[in-house]
């Protein structure tokens, strides 16, 4: 192939698809859910409406740890979030959706060492920090918002959708979300009981990955022919 014909590849700050790249991450954010649920103490990595009720009902029970614990995943999820969307401010923009996914991949990294440490408890909070951050990452497809943990979200963008029949494509849309989000949390528990927290989260680091690859695009290099 001649030289100017060979591509290449360049950061583009912005995924190939938006929809791939959402859908992928509202499945991690699944994924991520049913990895860490058991080590949270039956709390979600990413629902935290979920979460909030939970604490209300540690609360009326008296139940000083377990509402301590709900408060925790909620902060640190809140964190995460908060992280996530100072780097996106203030990162140049070709640079910032891959400072979030290199954030996130430090983090599934440290939650392996601590899961392989027997802290189980503060592995699971660091999951819980990763899907903050990753959620910021979110892209919006033909009306929806796609790249959240945001099962109450989706539910009801799907009640208004079916109301509306000339949005079928938002239906579709939001039907496929909540899929992901239940598929990604089912896998999640499975990878959990048979191979344990730590080697799920590999699994993480594989997909982050490849969401990074999705803001590379190849470039045919034909200036070099000029």
């Amino acid at each position: 192939m001649p030289r100017f014909l060979r591509p290449r590849v360049y950061l583009n700050g912005a995924p190939s698809s938006d929809l791939a790249f959402a859908s992928i991450g509202t499945a991690l954010q699944g994924y991520v859910s049913g990895l860490a649920y058991a080590n949270l103490g039956n709390l979600y990595a990413s629902f935290m409406s979920g979460n909030s009720g939970h604490l209300a009902q540690q609360l009326v029970q008296a139940n000083a740890t377990g509402a301590g614990l709900a408060l925790g995943v909620i902060l640190t999820f809140v964190c995460g979030v908060s992280v996530g969307t100072g780097l996106l401010d203030n990162v140049p923009a070709r640079w910032s959706m891959t400072s979030v996914l290199a954030l996130e991949a430090a983090i599934a990294a440290a939650s392996i060492v601590l899961a392989l440490d027997h802290a189980a408890l503060p592995s699971a909070l660091a999951l819980v920090a990763l899907v903050g951050t990753h959620s910021v990452l979110h892209r919006q497809v033909d009306g929806a918002e796609l790249g959240r943990g945001y099962v109450t979200g989706y539910l009801f963008a799907l009640g208004e959708a079916l109301a509306r029949p000339k949005r079928r494509s938002l239906v579709f849309l939001e039907i496929s979300a909540w899929l992901l989000l239940v598929a990604g949390m089912l896998i999640g528990a499975v990878t959990t009981k048979f191979l344990g927290q730590a080697r799920g989260t590999l699994f993480v680091l594989a997909v982050l990955i490849v969401l990074e690859t999705m803001l590379w695009r190849p470039w045919l290099a034909d200036r070099d022919a000029t």
